[in-house]
């Protein structure tokens, strides 16, 4: 069996901070009075989490699956589909009845819902996620055909190539919001184009490629994070602070509203992308390094990291309820009610994986 890498294991940990910063924020984009500052950390700062999932689902599937073996599709694909389809069908279901109570909608229920929620990742805000990586595994033999002839043409050319398609593509695509009539008339097709960002995997395809190519060159990757820190936190430290400039200067000089903003900077956007791959490199080095404060807090996040990121919108929904019903949700601040947000979802994926484990 192969060995777990503690790198890659704990970085789950930090971007699920950054997950739940960016849902917490989310309530600041749409707060006129909010702080600058505040969405620039949790709107701007925070956008590397979700790519860098993938990132890490890239490594792990590379490492595991490398391509010297033998890839039995059928196996492999019921694993995936143990460990992340089932788990995702059951949440998306779970989402769905809690909102049709919370409504008193049953319409939420009907069949054909159901069907379109989970094809397209919609039961909740951010399950998408999931939806995509299941793309990510269906279509992994492609993925190991194009890792082949990236490096059979060479990866200091094929990954450059990669990501100015990654970056050509999200251009595209944020301009293609105004369809021709064969695509408009039809439902279908209308629905596969405007909610492509929920499933079509190729948005991020660059940065999960990158994870292969990592566990395919893993010796290097660590000469890199060991050898080279003043250059990566330069790195980080530049594209941090260029994604900040914009911020501020789209804010105040073109007074741009924040959810245009954040729009623009968005994870897929190159300031975005550049910044994801800088983060990545800046928080592998530090935990490479071992010199962080919570090792062991950092750990047990990361190992019940899946569990939070299914449940943690649960919370974030009640205890905005439970405020504005009575203090106001102005009254507290944000930075409280995100640390409330994630130690009650990291207490109730404690539970349920003791309740697992008595149950094994």
């Amino acid at each position: 069996m192969k060995q777990r890498n503690l790198v890659f294991d704990n970085l789950r940990g930090i971007c699920m901070l950054g997950v739940i910063a960016i849902h917490v924020g989310s309530m600041a984009v749409s707060d006129a009075v909010a702080s600058p500052f505040l969405v620039l950390i949790t709107n701007i700062l925070s956008r590397y989490s979700v790519p860098a999932f993938f990132f890490i689902s890239g490594y792990g599937l590379f490492y595991s699956k490398p391509l010297e073996e033998p890839l039995h599709y059928g196996s492999f694909l019921k694993k995936r589909m143990k460990s992340i389809g089932r788990p995702y069908l059951l949440a998306s279901l779970f989402y769905l009845c809690y909102y049709a109570l919370l409504n008193r909608d049953p319409n939420v229920l009907d069949p054909s819902n159901i069907l379109f929620s989970l094809f397209f990742g919609t039961a909740q805000y951010h399950i998408y996620f999931l939806v995509i990586l299941i793309w990510f595994y269906l279509l992994f033999p492609l993925w190991r055909s194009l890792m082949g002839a990236m490096e059979k043409i060479g990866l200091k050319v094929a990954l450059p190539l990669l990501f100015v398609a990654q970056v050509l593509l999200f251009e595209g695509n944020f301009h293609f919001w105004t369809y021709p009539d064969w695509i408009a008339s039809s439902p279908a097709l209308l629905n596969l184009c405007n909610y492509r960002l929920n499933y079509f995997p190729f948005f991020y395809l660059f940065i999960f490629m990158l994870g292969g190519v990592i566990a395919r060159h893993y010796e290097g990757f660590k000469k890199l994070i060991t050898r080279h820190k003043a250059l990566l936190m330069a790195f980080f430290a530049a594209s941090a602070g260029f994604n900040t400039w914009l911020f501020y200067r789209w804010t105040f000089k073109w007074q741009m509203p924040y959810e245009n903003t954040v729009n623009y900077l968005q994870q897929l956007s190159l300031p975005g992308l550049v910044y994801t791959i800088a983060s990545v490199l800046f928080f592998s080095m530090v935990i490479q390094s071992g010199r962080y404060p919570l090792k062991g807090a950092l750990k047990e996040m990361s190992d019940r990291s899946f569990p939070i990121y299914l449940i943690h919108p649960i919370f974030i929904d009640q205890l905005e309820y439970v405020l504005n019903r009575t203090a106001g949700i102005q009254q507290v601040p944000m930075e409280a009610f995100y640390i409330a947000v994630l130690l009650l979802s990291w207490g109730c994926a404690e539970l349920w994986h003791r309740f697992r484990a008595s149950k094994a």
